[in-house]
């Protein structure tokens, strides 16, 4: 998946929304692939947030150089 740079500065209110469109398809992806391979959705979704909280709360915080991470 291809990520493009943002186009809003940030601030902008409408840069969240950018971001949320950039990933979105990705994450639809992900979750479509693994109700495939046979987990409930619910369960996908609850460990991609689970995920997504552990990335959020890593100390110190995720940066670009530390995509590699996670």
């Amino acid at each position: 998946m291809e990520i493009s740079a943002p186009v809003n500065p940030v601030g902008d209110m409408q840069r969240a929304l950018e971001c949320e469109e950039l990933v979105r398809p990705g994450v639809v992806t992900l979750v479509r692939g693994a109700v495939a391979a046979g987990w409930i959705a619910d369960e996908v979704v609850i460990a991609v947030e689970e995920v997504l909280k552990d990335i959020r709360n890593a100390k110190p915080p995720m940066n670009a150089n530390d995509a590699e991470q996670f």
